[in-house]
Formats: structure tokens, sequence, C-alpha cells
């Protein structure tokens, strides 16, 4: 496919490589794929995402993201396909998580019950994404909050740090806007919590409540 050999010199030519500047290559496509289908915009990224780069699964999930007024109801399963094929890591995680998936969660809540199935897959960084793709839709109190803690709930006694730092996020920036929710469950969870889990949820607290809660988990 000649637009994958592109954004490949496009790569190789970077003298600095970073994550800006695989997302500034990225957005450079975003005009020449506006007149493109959706299917075909996810036969690119596909492609991308099958090099397994750094780079271009970076770009793949950018220009997937600059679609997301093409995204249908269909877009959650091809996600959904994806995540399970490669996502591998924290850093691809909260990347798809936080920006393209989410995204298509939020258009069709329905769908969201599907991600407590993530729960019990052997890769820890798709546990990680059952909490992760919470995270944005929690910040501005978009999602009900009985799935934010069913999920912790499910995650609570995962043994990977990284599934762990993955949904006390979660809680920290639910904290925000379910507050005292979050305070509740933090008192009810004390004893069962990781500590790992439990000083991320406790990050964007006050400070007083934040010694309280922590004096009870000593």
């Amino acid at each position: 496919m000649e637009i994958i050999e592109r954004i490949k010199l496009d790569v190789n030519q970077l003298k600095i490589k970073r994550t800006n500047m695989y997302r500034a290559i990225a957005k450079t496509y975003k005009k020449e794929m506006k007149p493109l289908d959706i299917q075909s915009i996810y036969q690119i990224c596909e492609s991308l995402l099958e090099l397994n780069k750094t780079a271009t699964t970076i770009i793949a999930y950018q220009i997937i993201y600059d679609q997301k007024d093409k995204y249908d109801e269909d877009t959650f399963d091809v996600f959904e396909t994806w995540m399970y094929k490669y996502i591998s890591d924290w850093w691809d995680c909260d990347d798809f998580m936080t920006h393209a998936f989410k995204h298509v969660l939020l258009m069709f809540p329905n769908k969201i019950k599907r991600i407590k199935k993530w729960i019990n897959h052997e890769r820890f960084a798709v546990r990680r994404s059952s909490a992760v793709i919470l995270i944005m839709p929690s910040k501005k109190r978009l999602i009900d909050k009985s799935i934010i803690f069913e999920v912790c709930d499910l995650l609570m006694n995962d043994e990977h740090y990284l599934v762990q730092k993955g949904y006390g996020w979660l809680l920290k920036e639910a904290s925000i806007k379910y507050h005292d929710d979050v305070i509740d469950y933090l008192e009810k969870n004390v004893s069962h919590m990781s500590r790992t889990a439990f000083r991320y949820a406790l990050e964007k607290l006050p400070l007083n409540e934040k010694e309280k809660l922590m004096q009870i988990k000593v």
C-alpha cells in the first residue's frame, strides 16, 4: 500500500523520534484521509499496526482518532479486535483507550458492559484497558458511577502493578466528579486494595482527606 510506504519513509527521516513527532506525521495525512470511507481507513491503520513498531502504532491510533466523525456502531467491534490483537503494553493501551476507543464507547454506551469481558484476559494490557477506557468519561461525569466501581471491584485482586495503577488512575480521576462516592469506596476497600492502586487513587484528593485515608491504610 503506497501510503504505508510514505508513512514509513516519513518516520525514517525524523531526526528526533518522539511521540509528538509521530502524531505530527499522522496529522499531515488527515486531509488525504478525509475522502476515504471508514473501511479503507481501518485497512490503512491495521496495516500500520501489523508492523508492530512504536512509531507506526502511534500514527495508526492518531489517524483513526482524527477520523472519529466516521465511526459507526461496528467501530466498537473493530477496535475491540485491534485491542486483542495489538495492545501489549501500558503506552499503547493508554493511547488507544483515552482517545479513539473512548470516543466510540461514548457514542454507543450500550456497549459498555462488554468491557467487563476484558478483565479476565491473559495479557495485563487488555485487563488495564478495562479501567483506562473509563478514565476520560469519568473526568467529565459522562458515565454511571456504578460501572466505575464494578470494574474496580473486578480488578481489585489483579497482581500486575500496571493493572493496579490503571484502576487507581481511574479512581483518581473519578474523585473529581464523583468525590463522595470515591471516598466511600476507598474507605470500604482500604484493606483489599494494593498500596499501589490506593496511592494512585488519592493523588487528587485534598490533603486532609488524603492523610486521613493513608492513616487507615497503614
